[in-house]
């Protein structure tokens, strides 16, 4: 690393937002280029040149560590575009997820943990007016037909039907939402 950027990093580790400028002025269209190059979208490089220097500015005052600024430019928007992979990845199989209705590939290689899933999901269900989370717990949980639900709470098979489609129609936009953040 050169002195000039010796000097940036320390500055930028006492908290001093202009040396953030000066290194996003420099460096920003290297990042941007790269990303774009790899992932075709200048959106989401766009976004990702954003994402990493917020991230500079974050871990400053970690900065004391770093040999070569370029170097951890490039670390850093390497494992970004291939989190962007992943993410696509991720996204393509819960669509196709949403697609089939809910059901869940059993070989799926998901980002997300299932502890972290159950938990959206339980709260998603939990967050459901009452009478479509009875029928949803019921059919789902208690593995009730849609007969035997309809008779336990006195309404109709048809209203049973409306309500597992209602729960799965939030499940399914609950799984989109996920998709997006992985």
């Amino acid at each position: 690393m050169n002195s000039d950027e010796h000097i940036l990093l320390r500055k930028l580790r006492e908290g001093d937002t202009e040396v953030l400028d000066i290194l996003y002025l420099r460096y920003a269209a290297k990042v941007r280029d790269f990303a774009f190059r790899l992932l075709g979208d200048s959106v989401e490089a766009e976004d990702i040149t954003h994402d990493i220097f917020l991230k500079v500015w974050e871990q400053r005052k970690t900065l004391g560590n770093v040999v070569s600024f370029r170097g951890y430019l490039f670390r850093m928007t390497r494992n970004a575009i291939f989190n962007a992979f992943k993410h696509r990845q991720v996204e393509s199989k819960y669509q196709a997820l949403a697609a089939a209705d809910g059901a869940a590939p059993a070989d799926t290689d998901d980002r997300v943990s299932t502890n972290d899933l159950m938990e959206m999901i339980d709260l998603a269900v939990s967050n459901m007016p009452e009478q479509r989370r009875k029928v949803f717990c019921m059919s789902r949980y208690e593995d009730m037909s849609y007969n035997d639900i309809a008779e336990a709470l006195h309404i109709s098979p048809k209203t049973v039907q409306y309500h597992i489609s209602g729960a799965l129609a939030e499940l399914r936009k609950l799984l989109s939402a996920i998709a997006f953040f992985v």
